[in-house]
């Protein structure tokens, strides 16, 4: 789960194949489950407070039959900073519950679902520390698996004057016979105050996230995946990451690739490296900076 300002696209990718995890009972009992451990590391480069950062973390997920299920989540990250900056130590919490149903007037599943984040952490301002937010999403999906809608939205509160609006409407796609999957999704958020917010009312962008499935190969790879992100983001909440974005650095877009290996039956193994592009423009200069990532995540399902 991504937590502090620069986590927003690295931690995201987890997002991918845990957090939203749902599935069909096996035949030896009538839940599935997945536990997976996460880990990353990234570089800053031409930024004037942040050196580095490191995190890791556990999911846990959980499906009764094809009735709901939850998700449940911790993760631990910290930011190494230039001198004469203060280091961040970060903990957050992610709870997730969702209930699926099949109206008889559409050719496909709803799901209803609820998320709920805590976050703490040492800032001493604490503009970033006791972070709450409640998000609620509905979900569609074709009994064919090839067509997605969903709509999110999600109330962010933080301390010393600031709470966050947000809605997310996505639209998913099958293509190639189910080899390929395409995901659109919009980013619209307004904090209620700009002078928390580096003179921000509003913020919208786009992500495109799309995995593809290989077959027989010398490298065992299962899939591929990439993402994009253009525009810009500020304090995003992400559904599919279950994280919050809590500092005030604008994400300016950026970019991952990344492959997923099978090992075993019930096994999994997904590494990614990607590249996000940050502005806080309530320094003197202006600090725009990247952050270059690796991402491990190690997931086993029963």
């Amino acid at each position: 789960m991504k937590v502090i300002a620069d986590f927003p696209r690295s931690t995201a990718l987890l997002g991918m194949v845990c957090c939203l995890s749902t599935g069909t009972a096996s035949a030896t009992g009538e839940w599935t489950s997945t536990l997976g451990a996460q880990g990353i590391y990234g570089s800053y480069s031409g930024a004037l407070q942040r050196d580095s950062l490191t995190g890791y973390g556990l999911v846990f997920s959980s499906d009764y039959l094809e009735r709901g299920g939850f998700s449940l989540g911790l993760n631990h990250s910290d930011v190494k900073a230039q001198a004469g900056v203060a280091n961040t130590k970060q903990n957050a919490l992610f709870a997730s519950g969702r209930i699926h149903s099949t109206p008889d007037s559409l050719p496909g599943r709803l799901t209803w679902r609820l998320d709920l984040h805590a976050i703490d952490n040492d800032d001493a301002t604490r503009n970033s520390d006791e972070v709450t937010a409640i998000a609620p999403q509905v979900s569609y999906l074709s009994f064919d698996k090839r067509r997605y809608f969903d709509l999110g939205y999600a109330r962010s509160s933080y301390q010393n004057d600031l709470s966050v609006n947000q809605w997310t409407p996505t639209l998913g796609f099958g293509l190639n016979d189910g080899a390929d999957w395409l995901q659109l999704r919009g980013w619209f958020i307004d904090p209620s105050n700009t002078a928390r917010a580096q003179g921000k009312g509003s913020t919208s962008a786009v992500e495109m996230k799309w995995t593809h499935w290989l077959g027989a190969n010398r490298a065992g790879i299962d899939n591929v995946k990439a993402s994009l992100v253009a525009g810009e983001r500020i304090y995003a909440v992400d559904g599919d990451a279950g994280s919050v974005a809590n500092l005030s650095d604008i994400h300016r877009g950026g970019a991952s690739l990344g492959a997923e290996w099978k090992l075993g039956k019930a096994a999994s193994l997904l590494a990614l490296i990607g590249q996000d592009r940050f502005r806080n423009a309530s320094l003197t200069p202006v600090d725009d900076y990247t952050l270059n990532y690796a991402y491990l995540w190690l997931s086993s399902r029963w």
